[in-house]
């Protein structure tokens, strides 16, 4: 089975900082289309969402065209298969495997669910809202599930691809124990997603504090609330 050490995993590992700080640059191509081209408002609201979710797709986009090039040259190279990289059930072919696909989905639907009444009970019981400390906990509305289901498309694509690099492209050694195991490859994922979006953040906030620079600011400060959102990514992507 395939694995990733050594150098190879710290060339994949700059490629997908390189791809996570196009984050600004990305939402800057949203916005000037939104200004300048075509108003995308009214189809979605969310101005601040749309700009996540866009660097998101976009940037996981590339990821997935970079992996599909990687591949076929480790394909035709040294005979990879799919199945090696845990993405196929067969290894004559692509095919997956439904009923795991479905518990999975089962599991998520209960973690989401679960996570929902949770801060629906808290908020209840001691009247307090939890956005104070966490954005995205708000009650699910009938708006917002609206905007879920419009959103989620999306960002399921992006985790898609997201996938392909964590848990194919960039999947470590096998430890001597299946706990050994989950604890490595869940650390050295966490590491490689918030890792570059913490530097990004060091290169807005040490300039603040040492010499009361805000490097990216933006027409109205957009920039710099979009650089606020990156520490309540970072905890999305170290929860997922």
């Amino acid at each position: 089975k395939y694995a990733c050490a050594g150098k190879a995993c710290l060339k994949l590992a700059v490629i997908n900082g390189v791809l996570m700080w196009l984050y600004l640059p990305l939402i800057l191509v949203i916005f000037g289309f939104h200004v300048y081209v075509l108003p995308i408002d009214g189809l979605f609201p969310m101005m601040m969402v749309n700009g996540t979710v866009w660097w998101f797709v976009i940037a996981n986009l590339i990821g997935f065209f970079l992996f599909r090039r990687w591949y076929k040259k480790q394909s035709r190279e040294n005979g990879l298969t799919l199945a090696d990289l845990g993405i196929s059930y067969r290894e004559d072919r692509f095919a997956l495997d439904w009923g795991r696909i479905g518990r999975t989905a089962l599991l998520a639907a209960i973690l989401f669910a679960a996570a929902y009444l949770v801060q629906h009970l808290l908020e209840a019981i001691f009247i307090v809202d939890y956005r104070f400390i966490f954005p995205f906990a708000s009650d699910l509305t009938p708006y917002r599930v609206m905007m879920f289901l419009l959103y989620f498309p999306f960002l399921l694509l992006g985790f898609l691809f997201l996938a392909l690099f964590l848990h194919a492209q960039y999947r470590r050694p096998r430890k001597d124990s299946w706990l050994k195991t989950f604890v490595s490859w869940s650390a050295t994922n966490v590491l490689v997603m918030i890792v570059p979006l913490i530097l990004f953040l060091l290169l807005q906030y040490v300039p603040l504090l040492i010499a009361g620079i805000v490097p990216f600011v933006g027409p109205g400060g957009s920039l710099a609330s979009f650089t606020m959102n990156l520490f309540h990514i970072i905890g999305v992507l170290i929860l997922v």
